[in-house]
């Protein structure tokens, strides 16, 4: 890949998950919903990323984990999706690749679809590629336009589209891949002469248009990627969804579970080949457990290494533990064993 980048937009306070938090500092299956777009766009190889932070940035910023790569910037004024992401042209000054523009509260798309994303930016030569997808109703979504050809020729938002543009079913995400200089100066040519008064965004792609240049679109077909969070309601929808997307990955490589819907498995867990897992368990943080492994109901497993045949046989406790090979544990608590696995 090219060298590409990232601006992530994370300014707002998210009124309707009635907390004095920030929105996307809350945590999503063990790590903030943030840290898992920036992971996302790390999966990317992204050479930088842009998170601009306005509602309680200093603890938006302590969220994540440190790494270079990150600049953070301070949208002081909430005006519109096109001013966060005018601000951050001064980190943008010397790089001349494409830059994705990321929700930081949409934290379940994947880096497959912004490979997808991106390769047909590439392929098509666009100056801003939009992910989009199709609902019988959008809602409040912006609506995408399209021309005879077929080609999108705008984005309108909800609040200035007309009735019959409502009716239109494609709507935008609000993911886009863009040249990143061409994405500067198109949006010295915005206004915030619309009923919000806001710079918009989406703006970019009719400028575009107007100067012959290719805007090009990729149709996500797992809506869940493009959910945002809104409300902790939707937050414990989206986590659910998440952990069973991971969930099934180890039911489809042959792992057995009982009463799969009670059982939960980080993303950073490591499970080989014919385990078998009781329902209740909770598999987190760095956890390994090798083939042959049998845990029983109501285990909770963290940091710990559970060596090739081992038995759990129910209501074990592990943290920062190293069970060896064949052991047989019955109602028994590990806890920091001297054997530490790391």
């Amino acid at each position: 890949m090219n060298s590409v980048a990232a601006i992530i937009l994370a300014a707002g306070k998210g009124t309707r998950m009635n907390s004095s938090r920030a929105k996307v500092s809350f945590n999503l299956a063990e790590k903030p919903m943030l840290q898992r777009v920036v992971d996302t766009a790390f999966a990317l190889d992204a050479a930088k990323i842009a998170v601009v932070v306005g509602f309680q940035k200093e603890a938006v910023i302590a969220c994540l984990e440190e790494d270079e790569r990150l600049d953070f910037v301070d949208q002081t004024e909430q005006l519109g999706t096109g001013h966060a992401v005018m601000i951050c042209e001064d980190s943008f000054r010397d790089f001349d690749g494409d830059v994705f523009i990321l929700c930081g509260d949409v934290p379940l798309l994947r880096a497959e679809t912004l490979q997808a994303l991106y390769e047909e930016h590439s392929r098509t030569d666009a100056s801003c590629t939009v992910l989009t997808a199709v609902l019988n109703d959008a809602g409040r979504y912006g609506r995408i336009l399209r021309d005879a050809r077929g080609e999108v020729c705008g984005i309108v938002e909800y609040k200035d589209a007309s009735e019959e543009q409502r009716a239109i079913g494609e709507f935008n995400t609000g993911i886009y891949a863009f040249k990143a200089q061409e994405l500067f100066s198109a949006l010295k040519q915005t206004s915030n002469a619309n009923k919000q008064g806001e710079f918009y965004l989406t703006d970019t792609v009719e400028i575009f248009r107007r100067q012959g240049k290719r805007v090009s679109s990729v149709v996500l077909e797992d809506l869940v990627e493009a959910a945002g969070v809104n409300s902790q309601e939707q937050l414990a929808e989206l986590e659910d969804a998440y952990v069973d997307r991971i969930r099934r990955k180890w039911l489809n490589q042959g792992v057995v579970m009982h009463n799969p819907s009670t059982i939960y498995i980080g993303d950073e867990v490591v499970l080989e080949g014919d385990i078998e897992i009781g329902q209740n368990t909770i598999l987190s943080g760095k956890t390994h457990v090798e083939e042959g492994v049998i845990i029983g109901p109501n285990c909770l497993v963290r940091d710990s290494k559970i060596s090739r045949g081992s038995i759990l046989n129910g209501y074990n406790v592990l943290i920062n533990a190293l069970i060896h090979d064949e052991e047989v544990l019955d109602y028994m608590l590990c806890h920091e064993d001297d054997a530490v696995y790391e």
